[in-house]
């Protein structure tokens, strides 16, 4: 059915989501939520009238509906195309294979909607057959096993993306295999009418579709890539943005903006090209190769500057370092060992062209010349200390002699670049989450993304915490985290916890910040809970996320211990999580290099740090723990909080402030 341009669009959304409207019509049993609907009008007014939109919006309302149906009204009036930004895999799979077929069924027009993925994540059909005809010189056994199955897999997969596969693949055989930005083209390609591509078919689609959805960090890696003096629009010359999970967005956005080299990034792409134990590689298939004796050399070269690097700024005590990772505060630190045989590397690469085949092995041979010439400008800007206003740290994988050793940098403020970029005049982008604001205020978070200018708007929760949440704090000094854990902390934290999970017979989600002292609790708790029938899960102990939320759902009276990744993002409703124990208040050790220089950079401009960053940053991981217990109306549960600060601290009122009205109990 063709879409007729002369709708109001604020009306249309009403006649959507209203009690007897569209979509109870096809959905008999449709929940009326008001607050749902509050959002859908609040996300159409913002892009009729292309203003920049922030919108809390708590679990339960069903969000991606009440930004979809609005866009896809917008979309399709003005000629605009919508893009969906999301944090995880997660949620795009749940907007692009439930939320987008139940709209196709509901609204009374047709749209189109596409899934967009970094260019890596398609199998190159012109790479996959070079790499089968030289598959001797570039891969081992075991690898030539998995470039068959990719082979196979290729001539049946519809989207020819990873995700799209059922078996293990090695990562340097798809390295070999996907397409890549400096390599795969429109001309090595061909024509949209008859190519194999399937990167340039879901361009295509992307081009045509009105609704373009994609994550945070491909968001950025295109928008760095677009022209930011075009005046209407972000990656394409006419559109809009929404981001969901829009808590994430500042890390994405500074991660994406300034790109880390490490010791094993570097030797990865010199083993492509020759890997000397084996004789395999990408140069064995070109005559005359004076370029070998190179590319091993700087094996050897990059072995020394990387421990050479490690050894001048990590102390090593008895059988593990001190830290981490360590800032970098002055230029000259090291010479880059590794400058002039890169550049004579590059000067053999461009060599090499003239013994090229066809384009695309013209274009594979560009490729390698852009990412070291990259890499070495990165390392250089990094011994330079380049940017002012970035902080510089050298971090290690691990505790190990042998450990990985990365150059990373960050941007200490990236505000100003998305106030100028993100957040310009007569254009729409829309920020929800359900953590956005602190105490009915969205100010902190808006400063720090560079969106003063954007409205905001904050719905109320559809559930009744009242009714359904407890909040527990016992009232024992003992219960101070100190930056030293002693012995009268570790007794009280494990006594309430064993004490706290009785109370439910398990079913208990228990959030750390501090892996050693979760291993020890744990190691300590396991045996009385094993004799309660009580499994105890730990995170770290070899089990995937996803498998050790899989078990802590299937067995109802489990107890999950979490660290970091599990403060946000988990959805365990139901009775398996009828209980959840806060074990301290989440604020950032300021030890780590970023955090340390965002501190110091906010002291030096006349701010409070505390007050400006640590406590606001510790309130919004506060609410997005304790937003794990309650998923739908039917929840009911126990929050404890097992950090004594909430109650001896004057700050202790802001984490309680955050949370919905519901009774305390002080123990």
């Amino acid at each position: 059915m063709e879409f007729d341009k002369n709708i109001n669009i604020r009306e249309e959304v009403i006649k959507f989501f209203e009690e007897d409207g569209l979509l109870r019509q096809h959905f008999p049993n449709f929940e009326f939520r008001d607050s749902q609907l509050k959002m859908a009008l609040s996300v159409a007014d913002s892009l009729e009238n292309n203003r920049h939109l922030f919108i809390e919006a708590p679990t339960g309302i069903g969000k991606s509906l009440a930004y979809l149906v609005p866009s896809i009204y917008y979309a399709k009036k003005y000629g605009k195309k919508a893009v969906i930004s999301t944090h995880t895999i997660n949620l795009q799979e749940q907007l692009i294979g439930n939320d987008i077929p139940l709209l196709k069924k509901t609204l009374p027009f047709d749209f189109e909607a596409s899934l967009l993925k970094g260019k890596t994540n398609y199998v190159c059909p012109n790479r996959l057959r070079k790499a089968c005809e030289n598959s001797n010189a570039l891969f081992e056994d075991n690898e030539l096993i998995t470039l068959e199955k990719i082979y196979r897999w290729s001539r049946n997969t519809t989207d020819g993306t990873l995700s799209d596969t059922n078996f293990t693949i090695e990562p340097n055989v798809w390295q070999t295999v996907c397409a890549e930005v400096n390599v795969c083209t429109n001309k090595t390609c061909g024509d949209i009418n008859d190519t194999e591509c399937f990167f340039q078919k879901a361009k295509h689609k992307v081009y045509k579709s009105d609704v373009v959805i994609l994550n945070h960090y491909l968001f950025f890696t295109l928008f760095n890539a677009a022209s930011k003096d075009q005046k209407n629009g972000f990656l394409y010359l006419n559109d809009f943005v929404i981001f969901d999970e829009g808590h994430t967005l500042e890390d994405a956005a500074a991660e994406m903006l300034v790109p880390k080299v490490s010791r094993e990034m570097v030797k990865y792409h010199l083993l492509r090209l020759y890997n000397e134990k084996k004789k395999k590689g990408f140069l064995v298939s070109f005559p005359a190769l004076q370029i070998l004796p190179v590319v091993q050399n700087l094996m050897d070269i990059n072995q020394s500057f990387f421990y050479e690097l490690r050894r001048k700024v990590f102390k090593r005590e008895f059988d593990k370092y001190d830290k981490l990772a360590k800032r970098i505060r002055d230029n000259g630190i090291i010479k880059n060992q590794l400058n002039d045989e890169i550049q004579t590397l590059i000067r053999h690469l461009k060599e090499l062209k003239k013994f090229a085949k066809n384009d695309i092995v013209e274009n594979e041979i560009s490729d390698y010349i852009i990412r070291f010439a990259e890499m070495n400008r990165i390392i250089n800007e990094f011994i330079d200390l380049k940017e002012n206003d970035y902080v510089y740290w050298v971090e290690l994988s691990n505790n190990n002699l042998d450990s990985n050793t990365t150059l990373c940098a960050s941007p200490l403020d990236i505000s100003g670049y998305l106030r100028e970029h993100l957040f310009k005049e007569n254009n729409s982008a829309v920020i929800t989450s359900a953590t956005l604001s602190i105490n009915d205020n969205f100010s902190y978070y808006k400063n720090r993304l560079g969106g003063e200018v954007a409205e905001d708007v904050k719905l109320p929760t559809q559930f009744d915490y009242y009714r359904q949440v407890k909040i527990i704090i016992p009232n024992d000094n003992n219960l101070i985290p100190l930056k030293d854990s002693n012995t009268a902390y570790v007794n009280a934290l494990t006594q309430w916890i064993e004490k706290t999970i009785k109370k439910t017979n398990g079913k208990a989600l228990v959030l750390f910040t501090n892996s050693l002292l979760m291993k020890e609790i744990g190691n300590r708790l396991r045996d009385n809970l094993n004799e309660q029938g009580l499994e105890l899960l730990i995170q770290g102990e070899g089990l995937s996320r996803k498998n050790i939320l899989d078990r802590f759902k299937a067995d109802i009276n489990s107890v999950l211990f979490g660290l970091d990744s599990f403060w946000l993002g988990v959805d365990v409703p139901g009775e398996s999580l009828s209980n959840l124990i806060l074990t301290k208040l989440p604020f950032t050790v300021p030890d780590h290099p970023l955090i340390q220089a965002r501190l110091e950079y906010i002291d030096s401009r006349g701010g409070n740090s505390f007050m400006d960053y640590s406590l606001p940053e510790a309130v919004l991981k506060f609410r997005q723990g304790a937003g794990r217990l309650i998923r739908s109306k039917t929840d009911e549960g126990i929050i404890t909080i097992l950090d004594f600060r909430i109650l001896s601290k004057q700050y202790g009122k802001y984490f309680l402030n955050a949370l919905e009205e519901c009774p305390v109990d002080i123990i």
